[in-house]
């Protein structure tokens, strides 16, 4: 961007002794000079677009990092211990539910089954060895299979953010699969419900951090 907005300036400079030494009438040379300035504003306007959008994409690529780092650090907190019993039964204290759901997302990140792409809604009930029906009532926000499969998608993109952070050479078709996404359409379109962001975007503001410490 820099480098040909230089050009298109040293073009606007020389533009009028270049149109009266090539015999171009005054109103010719007026027009040339007036859409050589109009490519130096318009390339000015994207340059300082780009150095604002670039900024922004690195802030908030630091706050999630941190939100994530907060997410690790509190899960580290709960333990991965077998739920108990009480879980299996019809009554059952009011924190029960709550309690379920911290210790599940504690166990999914920890041991990553939803880096099987057929790991869905009732896998996820196998794995936490429920019944369907009890993990409906210990998390009805999921009793939707396609609401489960939101939320095993947003761990398979927190999973993915990491690696890119830690390894930002990495494919994005790569890193998809190794995540559990079928294909990187799909891991685009998670990622960015998920964090707001694309692979893309979220890897340009890695480079601009990595540029800043190494300064």
């Amino acid at each position: 961007m820099n480098k040909r907005l230089f050009s298109s300036t040293v073009m606007l400079l020389l533009a009028t002794p270049f149109c009266y030494a090539s015999g171009y009438t005054l109103a010719v040379a007026n027009h040339i000079i007036v859409v050589l300035v109009i490519i130096v504003i318009v390339l000015i306007v994207m340059g300082c677009y780009g150095i604002h959008y670039n900024k922004i994409i690195s802030q908030r690529n630091e706050q999630l990092r941190r939100i994530l780092t907060a997410l690790d650090e509190y899960r580290a907190l709960v333990t991965d211990d077998s739920l108990s019993p009480i879980v299996q039964k019809e009554a059952m204290p009011k924190d029960v539910d709550q309690s379920f759901f911290v210790k599940m997302d504690a166990r999914v990140n920890k041991e990553r089954p939803f880096t099987n792409p057929d790991f869905d809604h009732f896998a996820l009930v196998q794995f936490m060895e429920v019944t369907n029906e009890m993990f409906c009532k210990l998390v009805p926000r999921y009793a939707d299979p396609k609401r489960t499969l939101d939320y095993i998608n947003s761990l398979r993109s927190e999973y993915a953010a990491k690696i890119l952070m830690e390894h930002p050479d990495y494919s994005l078709s790569d890193i998809a699969i190794q995540c559990g996404f079928r294909d990187t359409a799909s891991f685009n379109k998670a990622f960015k419900f998920s964090f707001g962001i694309t692979p893309n975007d979220y890897l340009s503001g890695i480079s601009q951090m990595f540029k800043k410490k190494e300064r």
